[in-house]
């Protein structure tokens, strides 16, 4: 009895023991690993009893009650999450990265994502923190540069102008060729999609700091799974989402300044110069500038008249402002994310404005422990305003600016704009600006809902459903300032697409061997609808449709659409032991854009790399960090065609005042897709734990590529779309990007890419040329766009006229005779970037290059008019004209002026024209200060930092123009010139 007692006491008291070892007490300090400063708010839970947490105080300490087996999770808002098992510790201090290293495990990639070291087609990817500071309206902008093979064009300076993006070369002649945005997992709309403004952007629509990563897909092993829509790469976009643990606020304000950039003083002719380059004209033919009866009478006195810079007249110091709050935060169920987001932009020229609010909410919610929900909701009001541009318009500033006489008066003798000015078809953008109205207002929603069931380990099967709308209404109204007549024009648009997208996915691992495979299916539907009503004569007391008349008030365009598209996919994964990747991708597309019987397409992709870093026989290589082999090859499409293509489609008219229908386009009963079919071999490295890039070598031919071909005039038609054409790119691509330098607390890194693309046109159905414009032509055996113009020699030393080339390579001074030549291309034949970032404690300093090489561009129309060599003797001329013949023995220099010139020597189709688009721009430069933590967390704030950030600071150019881009042709006319922008900001965190 004695013994039992005694065991009874010792397995009590043993018992306690175990109670008391299983509820002790676990301390410590939660601190920012860059700068050893205490994080306050960090959520410290257990990982199988999430009802048990605490969360550190103001100096990053916490305590909490354990049990041994227990394993602690530590979340911080903007830091990764980090588990730590308690195993005996009573005291556990943790430091905390930063949530963007754990960004660089893995990419975002079609329909899910995968880590890094597991990919096997060509991505590239950005992280958002290093978008947030570049003062920019939309996405796109950002990314000039910034990837290799990725080309960024910008053919206006507008505020919310569209740009063209190029991935990897431009695939097709009639079909389009940008690349397709995914967000958040669902396609959505791009590009222009106003109707009375000179350009838009519906990117815009969301704000650069809510992107949490960009990834580009590239090649066909990447981009393959989006079937039809992948042919020109894909642009994946994913917003920022909340996480668990103490909400987080941040504010930022933005102010800044912005002017045309001319970094190669382009200017026009003074009043001095001019008057003395159109005597000399005068003379040189023949005729006395000072007769007051003659044609070309030109006195001196033209000087003592006011003399107006009209560049100067037309433009400002444009400003920008921007603000912003954020709130993000949750617990184990709910997380959420959400912004607000007020910009407007004051244009450098009068009448140009651009005001956008955006707001976005991104909640996720665990309803069960194996159903999830969540929601991405993006709404923006935008509204421009801006005056007629991107063409030779009276009202255009960029072109009246250069046009109109130094000598022409700017104010009537009332003070106000003079409208009396006849080189300018008496128009003046001031008075334009100040009384009529040209603006357009867009109402947009994008969001998607996501219902995801996990009903088994490794099996995850998801639904998610979508919906974009954009409501436009426009205004663009004449006042009798600046018209004979008051008039007005109103518009009405609207997009809506909606989209659903369903998966199953299957993940797993077998000892060393891993599998994921997913099914999925979508639908997509999107319509079309615009208005534009006309309203002549108005009241210009209320200038509003119902004060016009009946007679001159009525609809003045009409256009509607829709189309649809059906998909079923499937991806494989397959990986062993961490070194053999293989995954394939299938695609099935069908199509309303496409004729019956060739609406489904079948499209595919297969890739496969090595992780040679991971082998044996590279155990001794210590400096090697990574060192992977990628090949891939697959079939994409392109469906990117207008609605209606394959129908015989009618047309309104009118004839002897009656209004029917007639034959407006011929049916296509074979119209198809076009095919993208592209092979990668790629390599990826790092080394010394420090640095790390990757090289690509690809090439992709499109074939059934669409062309206008000739049918018989038996059919009332010219032409017809077929599938018949052949094109073919193919590059190489370079990347690298690391750490040059850490000591201490200061930090060195350096990037740069370079790609390298040539254009090919393979077949054009047994022609060897067809017709792109004027200048620039489709050529058999050439890069796809090719100048093609009048040979020009330059200037005969001994009398100063203009020569060319004739067919037997003799020169002439007859322009009709000249011979025609290939005279380059617009497409570059490099692109790239490289970056730089300087930080030492708070303090940083980074710095953005941009680089195109190789290209040519021509200022077709402005040419022909303001370096005329004497035949526009209304109008000012480039400064550039005073370089012209004088005496016998001038060479390198321009024709001499003649008044009234019918030599052609100005004309716009020759080689005289052409000039290099080689540049060096410096894109961004950015000088940021954090404020130390130990002086700011005391007050209940995580982060301050103040910065100043330059766009456009210089770009080294030779074009002689404002700016050196002219867009994908290079051949763009009354363009909005680029501008520099300084912007000063602050962004506190708390």
């Amino acid at each position: 009895m004695r013994k039992l007692i005694g065991l009874f006491v010792l397995l009590t008291l043993w018992g306690v023991q175990i109670c008391f070892a299983q509820t002790r007490e676990v301390t410590g300090t939660v601190v920012d690993k860059s700068d050893k400063s205490p994080l306050p708010g960090v959520s410290v839970i257990i990982k199988n009893n999430r009802a048990v947490g605490t969360a550190t105080n103001i100096n990053g300490k916490y305590s909490i009650k354990v049990n041994e087996n227990d394993v602690l999770i530590f979340t911080f808002v903007g830091m990764k999450d980090q588990e730590i098992a308690v195993a005996g510790k009573n005291v556990i201090d943790v430091e905390l990265v930063p949530a963007t290293e754990s960004l660089e495990e893995v990419v975002v990639v079609g329909y899910g994502t995968v880590r890094r070291e597991a990919k096997t087609g060509s991505i590239t990817s950005v992280g958002g923190e290093k978008l947030a500071e570049v003062p920019v309206i939309s996405v796109d902008k950002m990314l000039a540069g910034k990837m290799a093979g990725v080309m960024i064009t910008t053919n206006s300076g507008q505020p919310g102008a569209s740009s063209q993006i190029r991935i990897r070369g431009t695939s097709s002649i009639n079909a389009g060729n940008e690349p397709l945005y995914v967000v958040d997992g669902i396609p959505i709309e791009s590009g222009d999609q106003s109707v009375m403004n000179n350009t838009s952007n519906a990117i815009a629509a969301f704000n650069p700091n809510d992107i949490e990563s960009i990834t580009v897909l590239k090649d066909a092993a990447a981009a393959s799974i989006y079937g039809s829509r992948a042919s020109n790469g894909v642009i994946l976009i994913t917003t920022k989402a909340g996480k668990e643990g103490k909400s987080q606020f941040t504010a930022r304000a933005k102010y800044g300044v912005s002017w045309l950039a001319n970094d190669n003083n382009f200017r026009v002719m003074s009043g001095a110069e001019l008057l003395d380059y159109q005597r000399t004209a005068a003379i040189n033919a023949g005729v006395d500038p000072d007769d007051p009866t003659g044609t070309y009478y030109r006195p001196y006195e033209l000087l003592n008249r006011p003399q107006t810079n009209w560049m100067d007249h037309f433009s400002r110091l444009g400003n920008m402002q921007e603000y912003e709050v954020t709130a993000q935060g949750g617990s184990a169920k709910t997380k959420f994310y959400s912004s607000l987001s007020y910009q407007k932009n004051e244009g450098v020229f009068y009448g140009i404005e651009y005001d956008k609010l955006t707001a976005r909410v991104n909640v996720d919610q665990k309803l069960h422990e194996k159903l999830d929900f969540g929601a991405r909701i993006n709404v923006a009001y935008i509204k421009s305003s801006d005056v007629a541009m991107q063409s030779l318009y009276y009202v255009n500033p960029a072109w009246a600016g250069l046009q109109i006489l130094p000598w022409t008066p700017a104010y009537d003798a009332n003070g106000d704009h003079n409208v009396n000015i006849s080189e300018n078809s008496n128009s003046n953008p001031r008075a334009t600006a100040k009384y009529d109205d040209n603006w357009e207002k867009q109402y947009r929603f994008i969001g998607n809902m996501y219902l995801e069931w996990k009903p088994i380990k490794g099996l995850s099967v998801k639904t998610t459903n979508a919906a974009e709308l954009t409501f436009g209404e426009g205004r663009s109204y004449q006042s009798l300032h600046t018209n004979a007549s008051a008039r007005l024009w109103t518009s009405h648009v609207k997009y809506q697409t909606l989209t659903t997208s369903n998966t199953i996915t299957y993940n797993n691992t077998f000892g060393d061997h891993s599998l994921r495979v997913l099914a999925g299916q979508e639908a997509m539907k999107r319509d079309y609808n615009m208005e534009q009503w006309k309203s002549y004569d108005v009241d210009p007391n209320i200038p509003y449709p119902p004060t016009s008349t009946d007679a001159k008030d009525g609809l003045y365009a009409y256009g509607m659409n829709t189309r649809s598209l059906m998909s079923f996919f499937g991806i494989l994964d397959y990986s062993y032991a961490s070194r053999y990747y293989l995954q394939a991708s299938l695609r099935y597309d069908g199509s309303s854009l496409f004729a019956e019987g060739n609406q489904w397409g079948m499209f595919w992709s297969v890739g496969g790399s090595w992780n040679m870093h991971n082998e044996k026989f590279m155990e001794n290589a210590t400096y090697l960090d990574v060192l992977k082999l990628r090949l891939s090859y697959g079939v994409n499409g392109n469906n990117n065609i207008s609605p209606y293509r394959q129908y015989g489609v009618y047309g309104s008219t009118t004839i002897n005042g009656i209004t029917g229908m007639l034959p407006s386009s011929p049916a296509n009963n074979e119209l198809s897709w076009e095919k993208n079919k592209s092979w990668n071999l790629g390599v990826d490295f790092g080394f010394f734990n420090r640095f790390s890039g990757s090289i690509d070598l690809y090439k992709r031919n499109t074939t059934d590529m669409l062309l206008n071909r000739p049918v018989s005039g038996t059919t009332g038609f010219t032409s017809n779309l077929k599938n018949v054409g052949e094109l073919e790119n193919k590059g190489i691509e370079f990347q690298i990007e690391g750490t040059v330098l850490k000591s201490g607390d200061f930090n060195w890194d350096l990037g740069f890419n370079i790609a390298f693309n040539k254009s090919k046109v393979i077949s054009l159905d047994g022609d060897q040329m067809i017709n792109h414009s004027s200048v620039l032509k489709y050529i058999k055996g050439e890069r796809l766009f090719t100048f093609y113009l009048k040979d020009y020699y330059g200037v005969n030393p001994v009398n100063g006229e203009a020569l060319w080339r004739d067919e037997q390579g003799l020169l002439t001074n007859n322009y009709d005779d000249a011979r025609y030549v290939y005279a380059g291309s617009p497409e570059p034949k490099y692109t790239g970037g490289f970056n730089t970032t300087f930080s030492w404690k708070g303090l940083a300093l980074s710095a953005f290059f941009e680089m195109k090489g190789g290209n040519k561009v021509m200022l077709i129309n402005e040419n022909y008019y303001l370096q005329s060599d004497g035949s526009q003797m209304g109008t000012n001329q480039f400064a550039s004209a005073t370089n012209y013949w004088k005496k016998p023995g001038d060479t390198g220099c321009n024709p001499k002026p003649i008044a009234g010139n019918s030599t052609k020597s100005n004309e716009a189709y020759s080689t005289r024209w052409i000039e290099k688009g080689d540049y060096l721009r410096i894109k961004d430069v950015t000088l940021s200060y954090t404020l130390p933590a130990h002086i700011i967390k005391p007050v209940g704030i995580s982060n301050v930092k103040f910065y100043v950030s330059a766009l456009n600071l210089y770009t080294f150019h030779d074009v002689n123009f404002f700016d050196p881009e002219r867009g994908v042709d290079g051949v763009g006319a009354g363009i909005h010139p680029m501008t520099k922008t300084f912007v000063g900001g602050i962004e506190i965190a708390f």
